[in-house]
């Protein structure tokens, strides 16, 4: 058995990369992004007005001034700004040569033979210099991330109309188990309904991958076997839910070495998520994750994220907090890195929920984040601060 900082290691560094592709930008959030988006222009392309007000000359505020234009937003200046005058402005409207200052129109006294005179105190000059925010050439997004709705404004604005991603991870999902039955099947007898499977196709289209279910294989070794061979033949990575363990009817590492894939290891000092496998073939790679539906739904975020994430290429995804813990937490065995569901207190204090252990799906209904309690620590006193993983 290695430590998970050992299998997180492995996991991280046994990666392959997958292509990449040209999608248009409507159709772009999500996607991890592959290379560099660059700006076509200047951004602002001209010095443009932060404020409705008067474009003026900086040493004339105060003085009495000749309104010469008007400036709408869209429209360019025609006149330029000399001693003695100013134009009105809108917001976004480009600033006329002459002026470096736009007082806003609730510092104006307008006068009866029609000037304006600036009546409030000098400040900041209101408007945005040309190529503030971005010049024409420069990377304005990083390859390296998860498309958001506010990279595809970005994107607009600098004329990218289409932009490079990542293919997206392709996974297949198989259960294991003579006990499972679909959500649809009602029980009978020890059987027990398959919570995992749709879980973890959520999952995976919530990882902006695409996820094939391969259905519930029955505890025979033929036939795990040929549901796993169809399953790496069409997908870069494979999830097993259940059957990894050492009982008389995990047969998943046996199939595992006959199938030829490299096993790393089958055994991590975590909990939930002990008999955690991972393994890699040419180019393909296959979880086996515990049957537990917290195992499952914990170590998919965990593990397997961090390696969708190394195939396509993003770096920094994962949201970890450092919050103070909102009441005691004790545990009986420390032997183990730990996680514990948890939400958040309107102080910003992270919760922990009752939890029964890795069949206690329901606790994660309510959850927040995970907590991790180190190996080896079994009490954390209250405001102490603890890490904590978005799920």
């Amino acid at each position: 058995m290695i430590t998970f900082e050992e299998a997180f290691k492995i996991v991280t560094e046994n990666y392959f990369r997958l292509g990449k592709e040209k999608v248009a930008v409507a159709d772009a959030a999500g996607r991890a992004l592959a290379e560099p988006v660059r700006s076509d222009m200047d951004m602002p392309p001209w010095n443009k007005s932060a404020v409705d007000g008067y474009a003026c000359r900086h040493e004339e505020l105060g003085h009495e001034l000749t309104v010469i234009e008007t400036i709408a937003a869209g429209s360019m200046p025609v006149k330029e700004v000399t001693p003695g005058t100013c134009s009105r402005i809108m917001t976004g409207a480009a600033l006329p040569a002459g002026a470096d200052y736009v007082f806003m129109l609730e510092d104006a006294e307008e006068l009866p033979d029609g000037r304006v005179r600036f009546t409030g105190r000098p400040g900041n000059d209101n408007f945005a210099r040309v190529g503030e925010d971005y010049m024409n050439g420069q990377t304005v997004l990083k390859p390296g991330r998860y498309i958001k709705p506010q990279d595809i404004a970005v994107m607009s604005a600098v004329g990218t109309t289409m932009v490079t991603v990542s293919c997206r991870p392709r996974l297949g999902v198989i259960s294991t188990g003579n006990e499972l039955v679909e959500p649809d099947i009602v029980p009978a007898g020890a059987q027990i309904r398959n919570s995992n499977a749709l879980q973890l196709m959520a999952q995976i289209a919530r990882a902006e991958a695409t996820g094939t279910y391969y259905g519930i294989a029955r505890d025979e070794e033929e036939h795990i076997s040929s549901l796993v061979q169809k399953a790496l033949e069409e997908n870069d990575v494979v999830i097993i839910s259940g059957g990894v363990s050492f009982g008389d009817f995990d047969l998943v590492p046996r199939v595992i070495r006959s199938l030829g894939l490299t096993m790393h290891f089958d055994q991590v000092a975590m909990q939930p998520g002990k008999p955690l496998t991972f393994c890699t073939g040419e180019k393909k790679a296959l979880f086996g994750l515990p049957g537990n539906p917290v195992s499952t739904l914990v170590q998919f975020e965990i593990m397997v994220r961090a390696f969708l994430d190394k195939m396509t290429g993003v770096t920094g995804r994962e949201m970890i907090l450092q919050l103070p813990l909102a009441r005691d937490y004790s545990r009986k065995r420390a032997e183990r890195l730990s996680w514990i569901p948890c939400t958040l207190t309107t102080a910003g204090e992270a919760m922990p929920l009752e939890y029964h252990g890795s069949a206690h799906i329901s606790a994660l209904s309510d959850a927040w984040g995970i907590i991790t309690i180190p190996r080896g620590q079994s009490w954390i006193q209250k405001g102490e601060m603890v890490s904590v993983r978005q799920i």
